[in-house]
């Protein structure tokens, strides 16, 4: 499938209006314990500033195309924007292909920063070939990755298990969904909503 960047843009402009009454819902006070795991699990790199003063956690898959045009959006920030971290929930919704691919990012070791720009810059639906390749033009050792994975897939799986979990907590009815300084959006955000949302985390 070809992924079409500036009609999905539209569409996620439109719909982050469409769907503004479904978010920001408020913080959560009776399970801050799992706000705090969503935002810091240890066994996920950060993007952006590791040590920034604000984070943002998306739920994504590999093959949601408003996925991908958020990540866009989120890369923008990221320029302009040396304060936030961010970090990238695998959720993979779209089934086996999508769980490969999410075990093989996170196998990717020093790679996992391209790893991730590469499989969701990509503009074609993926395969387990279509993904390897991806991540060997990205400098992923691939065989050592899939070969590792006979060790790592316990730890990659529970992992995904958990941002499942999370998921189905928050009653997410699909990627993406966003927690933005203990925040949760339910939805795709432009850049100029995600800078929003992460001035209000810093002013609160």
């Amino acid at each position: 499938m070809i992924f079409t960047r500036s009609v999905d843009r539209r569409l996620l402009l439109k719909g982050a209006a469409g769907l503004a009454a479904l978010a920001p819902l408020p913080a959560w006070p009776r399970i801050v314990a799992t706000v705090s795991e969503v935002a810091f699990d240890p066994a996920i790199p950060a993007l952006g500033n590791p040590k920034g003063d604000v984070t943002i956690a998306e739920f994504v898959d590999y093959q949601c195309p408003v996925c991908k045009l958020v990540f866009v959006e989120l890369k923008k920030l990221l320029a302009e924007d040396h304060g936030v971290r961010l970090v990238m929930k695998d959720w993979p919704i779209f089934g086996d292909v999508s769980r490969d691919a999410a075990r093989m990012a996170l196998s990717a070791g020093d790679h996992y920063p391209a790893a991730v720009d590469a499989l969701m810059t990509n503009e074609r639906g993926l395969s387990a070939h279509r993904t390897d390749d991806i991540l060997g033009v990205a400098g992923v050792d691939v065989a050592s990755a899939r070969a590792a994975l006979a060790d790592r897939q316990p730890a990659i799986d529970a992992l995904l298990s958990r941002n499942d979990a999370q998921a189905t907590a928050f009653r997410l009815r699909g990627t993406p969904a966003l927690v933005i300084g203990g925040r949760l959006f339910k939805r795709g955000m432009p850049v100029a909503e995600l800078r929003e949302a992460v001035a209000r985390a810093r002013a609160g």
